[in-house]
């Protein structure tokens, strides 16, 4: 026989109801966890192998401040870049260190730096590019994390499915950078027409010593909360994202926050090839 309990019926349970009744609202089936991060995969795949298509570019202000125990500021530096996103990597260019503009050595060195990164990325065969960024995360994000879709939310207009991931257990070893990988956390927000990243927040689930015994200090605290804005094409870049992070040194405590905000997005042409 059938319970008569007198329960409240679930939110679920009500827009059932309602369907069953003839209402017109339709469920949507949430993928798996994987599937959703498999289709952020394959879009930045894709950005690698676009050679010559035209490049999103944006002005990114980074304010990075130290802090004393009292969270008041010790000490404080910001920095204004100009992004281009070009196969899907940004390349920033410094333009201003604290309100000035860069004097003749400095405008000498971004240009060394950036021909440098320019004729890196221009050398690189984008069929193997695709192939090895597709074998690194599978074996660093598919099997190191457990993924989980969550629900389905509204993001600046357009609906995304939000996944949260967390490290599989007994994944706590190897490099420092591995160990790091292994022990973060947090939720990704992709939008679901195009499997770009629309949020993303991550946080350390426990401390990361560094050096013998911790000689060298220890991580003690990290997060971070990126949002995006979406673009015309579908692209979303990065619109504000804030980085903290509180550390022992030796044998000093230090906290650290970094506050970036982005504005002034222009899609530019795509840069000429760097010559050999």
């Amino acid at each position: 026989m059938f319970s008569t309990s007198t329960a409240s019926p679930s939110p679920q349970s009500e827009r059932n109801t309602a369907l069953a009744g003839g209402a017109t609202e339709a469920v949507v089936p949430l993928p798996s966890g994987d599937q959703v991060i498999r289709r952020v995969l394959d879009r930045y795949a894709a950005k690698a192998a676009a050679t010559n298509a035209p490049a999103w570019a944006y002005d990114k202000r980074a304010v990075m401040e130290k802090l004393d125990g009292n969270a008041k500021v010790e000490e404080r530096t910001e920095k204004l870049y100009r992004m281009q996103i070009v196969q899907g990597v940004p390349i920033p260019r410094l333009v201003k260190v604290e309100g000035r503009v860069l004097n003749p050595a400095e405008i000498k060195k971004e240009n060394q730096r950036e021909a440098a990164f320019q004729k890196e990325l221009s050398g690189r065969d984008p069929k193997k590019a695709v192939t090895q960024r597709e074998a690194f995360v599978t074996k660093d994000v598919i099997e190191r994390y457990e993924c989980k879709a969550l629900r389905h939310e509204a993001v600046q207009g357009r609906q995304t499915v939000v996944v949260s991931f967390e490290p599989k257990p007994g994944k706590d070893h190897g490099s420092i950078q591995d160990r790091l990988l292994n022990r973060l956390a947090g939720m990704l927000w992709v939008d679901e027409a195009t499997g770009e990243v629309a949020r993303l927040q991550v946080h350390l689930t426990k401390g990361l010593s560094m050096g013998v015994l911790g000689v060298l200090g220890a991580i003690k605290d990290c997060r971070m909360d990126l949002v995006s804005k979406p673009m015309t094409d579908g692209t979303w870049l990065p619109e504000k994202s804030t980085l903290s992070m509180s550390a022992r040194m030796f044998l000093s405590d230090v906290r650290f926050q970094m506050d970036e905000t982005s504005s002034n997005f222009t899609l530019e042409p795509a840069p000429e090839p760097t010559q050999p």
